[in-house]
């Protein structure tokens, strides 16, 4: 759908024919009331989601521990990151659910999900996503964590011959620690394993707002209302 630009009043042309006579009404409407209306029935131009991380090579291995696994990195500019993942060994789904979180450097939360066993969530590229709500990163450190308990057999992946990350994404090392917990350093010492978790992202940096959503929405029923009330029937 193509959303023309308006200026501040718009004409409006109305013609009403009766058996005696036609009728020609000209009406300006008020640009706010048109600009809801149209924000209303024109979506938001959408963008693809870019996943963060790929992998080759590598060994495939079960934890089988009570343990956070996962990388850190580093951020050239904002993302907003509206997806969380988990590689799916051979693709057929999971034996327990997951909890997979993105902290900053120091350990503060940031965003949070939960990958459900089976393979209900998404598959792409190798990893099943959950959407979250939009959570804004700015440019920094951050460091993403999956959680595996003692009693599943899902499995991550240890030194990988390549890592490739999206553009202003930089990988700064593998992280796995004791518990459901923040893994500040890589107590296994293998480089370039632990994935693992995995996120998608957009470039955009603004997280929509409900409250202004439905502002605009009231705004337009206020101009459909201007429009009833002027034009004689």
């Amino acid at each position: 759908m193509v959303c023309i630009p308006i200026s501040a009043f718009v004409p409006l042309t109305i013609t009403r024919s009766t058996p005696m006579k036609t009728i020609v009404i000209k009406h300006y409407i008020p640009l706010g009331a048109l600009t809801a209306a149209l924000i209303v029935f024109c979506p938001l131009q959408t963008r693809a989601n870019t996943i963060a991380l790929s992998f080759t090579g590598g060994t495939a291995v079960g934890i089988g521990a009570n343990v956070t696994a996962g990388w850190a990195f580093t951020l050239s500019s904002p993302v907003l990151v509206t997806e969380l993942g988990l590689w799916d060994f051979r693709n057929d789904g999971f034996d327990t659910s997951h909890v997979v979180t993105i902290w900053t450097s120091t350990g503060t939360q940031e965003a949070q999900g939960t990958i459900p066993s089976g393979a209900g969530a998404i598959l792409t590229n190798g990893f099943r996503y959950v959407s979250i709500a939009p959570v804004l990163l700015p440019a920094g450190s951050y460091t993403i964590g999956g959680f595996y308990s003692p009693t599943d057999s899902d499995q991550i992946v240890t030194s990988a011959s390549t890592i490739t990350t999206a553009s202003g994404v930089i990988y700064d090392g593998s992280r796995i620690g004791l518990g459901f917990a923040f893994p500040p350093i890589d107590i296994s010492g293998v480089p370039n394993s632990n994935f693992g978790p995995n996120f998608q992202f957009s470039t955009r940096t603004s997280v929509p707002d409900a409250g202004t959503t439905g502002s605009l929405f009231g705004l337009s029923l206020m101009g459909l209302a201007f429009l009833r009330r002027k034009i004689p029937a």
